[in-house]
């Protein structure tokens, strides 16, 4: 028996003994934390057992699409039979989850009333639905109701975007009487700009807002989102297509501290030039306590970054998204933050300049890396993430050793392409080194896009093995073929006939596999392909 059926058999005894109140509930709390199967497994403990998981106050449905239809069919059976038997005996229902695949009219309408008569449920607190249409012959509607919860505290809907839409209701003007909501949620759904600024301006309570990827079902999309008079809002999260000139008007939020913005712009098919964040369109007031911050596909140029240094006096987190940054340098000053993200940088951004006392973390993630420099700063951490697209030479290589003097810790990652085209001559490299190989790389993960035949050489390896020595090798798989994992075979065949320099200076090399380290030249050669991790003992 394990760990989950002795803690319920513990606790099942206590109950025997009567020193634990309200039996019921103690189980109902216990079931609800436990994976289904575990859960279900509780039945067989007692009479007590078996009655507390037929009357659970929460229901999970996961209707999805499997090879054998017989499968989803029973399943529909089983939701139908749950639901009548809740409804008919009054049984509360506390949280309602449902996860489907909507294949056609038919289904959609079974998802429709379920969703409806549940929503009715007084005592119902949490509704998380996420549907997914497979066919264009399905239409989704939520019905009005799901918005009547006066006890609803959390409302969670995930649809995914495509040739049918999620529509959040049928009415722009919905009744709206979840005054208790504290957290909504809405991804890839259709909904009226009405409907939604409605909801905002209703639910005064609302702690936390994630709006990604909703789109409007007018063909000009959203003109303005609204998010006024929340008091108790603290995470305020807001997604959409770059093409929709949308204009923000966010004031009355004193307690904020987490606000993101992202445009996103693989969506921009009409308008390759959105919105900028601080454009004279918006209307944002977002106080002072605003501590952690992300904004994509906004910030272009130096206005951008000063609109953040004067608007977040107490800003700690900072990510950007810099895919419309159309300056080649980018210089921050930033007197509290403790967390710097650039993502998405283009191969125009050559040289980063960051002057922050406090800062502890920068992670960066782009095409090219540029040179950095943080002159005021004791960085702990870096986290450097490159999508090359070989040939890089010398240079290169000098910069990332450079780059790997800027802190106590160091993470990489890098994805290459044209891997056969390394020019440069490794001995220039060697000369040119001013410092021995880093010995602070943690982590360095690796992968190829169309491995062109490295496995009988190394120029890359050659280079990188010069400028540090990581601990641990995450090496995945070529991403166009699943057996072909490039750093395996050349791994292999270094430790095993040791020639090139970098290889003498190995100790040891060994490999996880069935969960256990073992010495990689001990492993069966067959065995290496496919994601593999590696720890590398340097002398």
């Amino acid at each position: 028996m394990d760990g989950y059926a002795n803690l319920v058999l513990a606790i099942n005894q206590r109950m025997m003994r009567r020193e634990v109140e309200d039996v019921a509930e103690l189980m109902h709390r216990i079931q609800s934390r436990l994976p289904v199967e575990e859960a279900a497994r509780t039945c067989v403990l007692s009479k007590s057992w078996l009655h507390a998981w037929s009357t659970i106050p929460t229901l999970r449905f996961y209707v999805l699409n499997t090879r054998k239809r017989k499968t989803k069919s029973m399943k529909l059976v089983e939701v139908e039979r749950t639901l009548i038997r809740y409804l008919r005996d009054s049984i509360p229902i506390q949280l309602f989850e449902l996860v489907i695949d909507i294949e056609n009219q038919e289904l959609a309408s079974h998802a429709e009333k379920w969703i409806h008569s549940v929503s009715t449920k007084t005592c119902l607190k949490k509704i998380f639905l996420s549907i997914f249409p497979s066919s264009v012959c399905a239409l989704f509607t939520l019905p009005d109701e799901i918005l009547l919860g006066e006890n609803l505290t959390s409302l969670r809907v995930l649809a995914s975007r495509g040739t049918v839409s999620v529509r959040m209701t049928t009415s722009h003007h919905p009744v709206i009487k979840c005054v208790s909501l504290r957290e909504l949620h809405l991804d890839g759904v259709c909904i009226s700009e009405e409907t939604l600024n409605l909801i905002l301006s209703s639910c005064s309570l609302l702690v936390k807002i994630e709006l990604s990827n909703i789109y409007s079902d007018s063909c000009e999309g959203f003109k303005t989102i609204k998010v006024i008079n929340l008091p108790f809002l603290y995470a305020l999260s807001i997604g959409l297509d770059g093409w929709q000139s949308t204009s923000l008007e966010i004031r009355d939020v004193p307690n904020l501290g987490v606000f993101s913005y992202d445009l996103f712009h693989s969506a921009r098919l009409w308008d390759p030039h959105p919105l900028p964040f601080n454009s004279n369109a918006h209307s944002i007031s977002l106080g002072r306590n605003v501590t952690h911050l992300m904004l994509g596909g906004v910030i272009a140029d130096n206005a951008g970054l000063d609109m953040i240094k004067s608007g977040f006096p107490f800003l700690m987190c900072l990510t950007l998204y810099l895919t419309s940054w159309m300056l080649g340098s980018f210089h921050f000053t930033c007197a509290s933050i403790k967390r710097l993200s650039l993502q998405s940088c283009p191969k125009s951004l050559i040289d980063v300049q960051v002057h922050a006392p406090k800062l502890l973390f920068f992670d960066f993630h782009g095409d090219m890396l540029p040179s950095l420099l943080f002159p005021d700063s004791s960085l702990w951490y870096i986290k450097l993430s490159l999508s090359l697209n070989l040939p890089v030479d010398a240079d290169f290589f000098l910069k990332m050793r450079e780059a790997l003097t800027l802190s106590q810790k160091c993470d990489l990652r890098v994805t290459t392409r044209n891997n056969s085209k390394l020019p440069f001559n490794i001995e220039d490299l060697r000369t040119r080194l001013l410092f021995p190989p880093a010995t602070n790389v943690q982590k360095f993960e690796f992968q190829t896009v169309e491995d062109e035949c490295l496995s009988d050489r190394s120029p890359f390896f050659d280079a990188f093995f010069e400028i540090c020595h990581p601990k641990h090798v995450y090496a995945k798989r070529d991403m166009m073929d699943e057996y072909s994992n490039h750093f395996c075979s050349l791994m292999l065949s270094e430790m095993t006939t040791g020639t090139t320099f970098w290889s003498h200076h190995l100790k040891d090399v060994q490999i996880r596999r069935h969960k256990k380290w073992e010495t990689l030249t001990d492993c069966p050669r067959s065995f290496l392909h496919g994601n593999m991790h590696f720890k590398l003992y340097w002398c």
